[in-house]
């Protein structure tokens, strides 16, 4: 795959590793240095535009493995934890940073309707904080508040960059992570030592010896499917977690190459279903092809295609339902709580250790294994749910307020835009089958794309949001 970019790329995408690993090193040795290591590089780098771009994707994105270079001399696991949250502390940041003219970025109605809805998460992360205790809560203020942020921080690049350096140096390291997923596919105990694999989960997972990794990387079934007595590696290569690099190479491998390059589009599905064996992801892909061919390669109109998508979804909760498959359950229980005002974040999800109690911790009825799901595990919106209440919906229109933007006043014609409009459907609703859709590698990135194409310099469309 021959990459044919400007040399500055190259040199910004190498100086913004150079601050990464000076970043996480800082942060490995205290996390209080690290802090302000943190602080300095941020009101240093975001006057220079590029460097700080190439810097902040690879913080947010990789963070995981820069996590692992040093995580050999993290104190202790507490700290271990903390430093995951750099991927949201550096877009809050960000965020704060535009807040203070936000007038340059958004129009005043975007604006206060950000505010607004950051303000109920942050009012039903409090609530769950005293009920749930603070990491419970912290995590799903997390999940839920990622896509808005990475929206936001999308607008600001594009209002900075041309989206022709953006889009290079976003398929440079979509390469790279391309490239590393399929050496640690074939060669997993080589590549694992290269990125200080084994450090790292001995220290999330417990595994202290390089045969416990690889039974790990081959611990399940193939897709994880329990009548499929098929094993192989299943690997999260630079980002450690398999489901969220199946959704990112997946996301990013639709962006860049469909519908003009689908020979190098298969291969990257071959890599996700046999290196990562992630279902989601692929329904992710089934469902973004589809869609595309109902918006622009049918004569259905944008509504009725739309509509005919919904009946799909439907249709497979349904059936999801009847089967008991986890995820539908999680969200159809969660949806019993839609017209309470809801039980606060921490309260449901798999991240969450109240688990098998009610908001007041009580033990939920006893349904053996299926006690669980009746509080939304296992579904965005199912614990979205069970945690807003009714303010979900708030929530909800959002996103589906972003989503109208993108159809009815970005006017462009150009393939990334029509791809991203589908992708945003398709990971919006895809919250309702897993947990993890939300998260910084899924609808997250692909706010964050959305927020990349809302302005764009080099075809002066400029989107008032």
């Amino acid at each position: 795959m021959l990459l044919k970019f400007k040399k500055e790329v190259y040199k910004y995408g190498i100086l913004g590793f150079l601050l990464n690993l000076l970043l996480f090193f800082s942060l490995s040795v205290h996390i209080a240095f690290g802090t302000v290591v943190l602080l300095i590089l941020f009101f240093i780098l975001v006057k220079r535009s590029k460097l700080f771009f190439c810097f902040f994707i690879q913080t947010i994105f990789f963070q995981n493995t820069y996590i692992a270079f040093f995580s050999g001399i993290i104190s202790t696991p507490a700290e271990f934890k903390i430093l995951h949250g750099i991927n949201f502390l550096l877009p809050c940041l960000l965020t704060l940073f535009m807040f203070k003219s936000s007038s340059e970025y958004f129009s005043k109605f975007f604006f206060k309707k950000t505010i607004l809805i950051i303000l109920i998460l942050i009012a039903y992360s409090i609530f769950g904080t005293i009920h749930y205790g603070f990491l419970n809560s912290a995590q799903y203020l997390r999940l839920f508040l990622i896509p808005i942020l990475y929206l936001l921080v999308g607008i600001y690049f594009t209002k900075k960059l041309s989206i022709d350096f953006i889009n290079k140096n976003l398929k440079v390291i979509f390469v790279i992570c391309t490239i590393f997923t399929l050496l640690q596919f074939l060669f997993p105990l080589l590549t694992s030592r290269l990125l200080n694999d084994l450090s790292y989960f001995s220290i999330k997972r417990g595994i202290d010896s390089w045969s416990g990794l690889l039974e790990y990387y081959k611990g399940k079934r193939l897709f994880n499917i329990s009548w499929f007595d098929i094993r192989s590696y299943r690997i999260g290569s630079l980002i450690k977690s398999m489901i969220s690099l199946g959704y990112f190479l997946t996301i990013l491998g639709v962006y860049f190459y469909w519908p003009n390059k689908k020979i190098r589009l298969f291969f990257i599905f071959l890599l996700v279903a046999i290196a990562i064996n992630s279902k989601g992801a692929v329904l992710v892909l089934f469902f973004s092809i589809l869609l595309y061919f109902l918006f622009y390669k049918s004569n259905l109109s944008t509504g009725l295609a739309l509509t005919f998508y919904l009946i799909i979804n439907i249709m497979i909760i349904y059936l999801g339902y009847e089967k008991r498959n986890e995820h539908i359950v999680g969200f159809v229980s969660g949806s019993t709580y839609l017209l309470s005002l809801g039980n606060g974040l921490g309260f449901a999800g798999n991240l969450s250790d109240s688990l098998f109690t009610s908001w007041r911790g009580n033990p939920l009825p006893d349904l053996g294994y299926w006690t669980r799901f009746q509080n939304g595990s296992e579904s965005v919106y199912g614990v979205l749910f069970s945690s807003l209440g009714i303010s979900s919906f708030i929530y909800i229109f959002y996103f589906i307020e972003v989503i109208k933007i993108l159809f009815i006043k970005l006017k462009s014609k150009t393939t990334h835009v029509k791809v991203l409009r589908i992708l945003a459907i398709v990971l919006f609703l895809q919250g309702i089958y897993q947990e993890e859709a939300y998260s910084p590698y899924c609808l997250g990135l692909v706010m964050f794309l959305v927020g990349l194409n809302f302005y764009k310099k080099d075809e002066e469309e400029t989107v008032s949001v």
